[in-house]
């Protein structure tokens, strides 16, 4: 029996060696991986894009290193609206057009009238201010100059927004019509006698006075209506050859165009005139997203343009989005099913692509296709992984 403890002890005594072997073998283990562990997390710090942030960020968030800030873009559209502006004016005489030349179409009052003619519009970016990021840069960034790359960066490219303003109604009033103007006095002459003695002798004397006076508006109507009948005949003339002296057909069909000119300026003194006028306006709009229907302007008949939606529906113009492209799976995923799933969420660089999107007029009842416009606003925002030292964000946004 007591041999046989001695065995038992001596055999327990090497259980334990070899379990403390064991478990020493292990903690080393465990050191070396903690070491290599601690190693990547420290190259990660070094050699990569440390942290990005939103703006505004917590007044706690420590950031020890340079940084550069950098907004995504969103779209807008140029629209050009031209209108054509239609002038109907009265002429100097229209109240004797019917009775001296027995015209009865004829512009009778002054009026205006504005209608759209063209739309077209033009896409551009510029920085959302909703969406303004931090980037802390880390060690091998600050050591590579990476922000001299980004900062090459042109960003949106330079565009001219101008609208032309209305012309006074002189400068597109045609010179005949509005320089016109007849002479207005008259000289007249009034002869009579008078008895005089001169000598002692009766004489008659003839005396002859001269007056001043102006011309009443019939009596101007009336000379104009007199040199009308006077071209005509001078027409009628040449048209009949009764001149003298043949002309060559070059000369004729020019005499024949100068006077057809010619009465036709002066009928207008009495018809009246219309003047057609193109003025382009100039509007900006922003798209936004969950609003597919953007106001643009109106055009009221006897107002003409206005930057602002007018009461009466007719008479307002939108443009109508429809994006290409539906995000409510993936939001939906970003914000349900990966939460569920555990999933880890990403902290790097954030960015936004932009969605084809048909954009149309709308006016009324109708829709007209203006063509496919990229727009950032309908796209999803997208969050990078970190360490993504390739990654050129400045091809995505502005970088400031």
């Amino acid at each position: 029996m007591k041999k046989k403890f001695v065995f038992f002890l001596i055999n327990d005594n090497m259980r334990q060696k070899y379990i403390f072997a064991a478990i020493l073998n292990h903690v080393s283990m465990l050191k070396k991986s903690f070491s290599i562990f601690l190693i990547l997390i420290v190259f990660q710090n070094l050699y990569s894009q440390k942290a990005v942030y939103q703006l505004p960020i917590a007044s706690l968030t420590a950031i020890t290193n340079p940084t550069f800030f950098y907004t995504l873009p969103k779209t807008a559209f140029k629209v050009d609206v031209v209108i054509t502006k239609t002038s109907n004016i009265m002429g100097l005489y229209a109240d004797f057009a019917e009775k001296l030349l027995g015209i009865t179409n004829y512009c009778q009052q002054n009026t205006t009238e504005f209608h759209l003619k063209n739309v077209t519009i033009a896409h551009f970016t510029i920085p959302d201010a909703k969406f303004q990021f931090v980037a802390e840069l880390s060690a091998e960034q600050i050591k590579s100059n990476f922000l001299k790359t980004l900062y090459k960066n042109e960003g949106a490219p330079d565009l001219q927004i101008s609208s032309n303003f209305e012309h006074s109604l002189a400068d597109i009033l045609p010179d005949f019509f509005k320089n016109y103007a007849d002479v207005v006095l008259q000289h007249t002459y009034e002869t009579y006698t008078e008895t005089k003695i001169v000598d002692g002798v009766v004489m008659q004397v003839p005396v002859t006075l001269k007056n001043i006076t102006k011309k009443t508006l019939a009596q101007q109507a009336q000379e104009a209506v007199d040199f009308i009948e006077k071209v005509r005949a001078d027409r009628y003339a040449i048209l009949s050859l009764a001149q003298e002296v043949a002309l060559e057909v070059e000369a004729f069909e020019y005499i024949v165009n100068q006077l057809n000119e010619l009465e036709k300026k002066y009928l207008e003194l009495f018809t009246g005139i219309t003047v057609f006028e193109d003025i382009c306006e100039t509007v900006v709009v922003y798209p936004e997203k969950g609003s597919l229907i953007l106001p643009v302007c109106s055009v009221v008949p006897n107002a003409g343009f206005s930057p602002s939606m007018n009461k009466t529906i007719a008479y307002n113009y939108y443009l109508k989005c429809k994006p290409q492209l539906e995000t409510e799976q993936q939001t939906h995923f970003r914000e349900t099913d990966a939460s569920s799933l555990k999933s880890r969420k990403n902290n790097g660089y954030s960015i936004r692509k932009a969605v084809p999107t048909f954009v149309s007029l709308v006016h009324g009842d109708s829709e007209d296709l203006l063509g496919v416009f990229p727009i950032y606003q309908f796209g999803l925002l997208e969050i990078l992984p970190p360490n993504l030292n390739s990654f050129e964000i400045g091809k995505w946004s502005y970088i400031y």
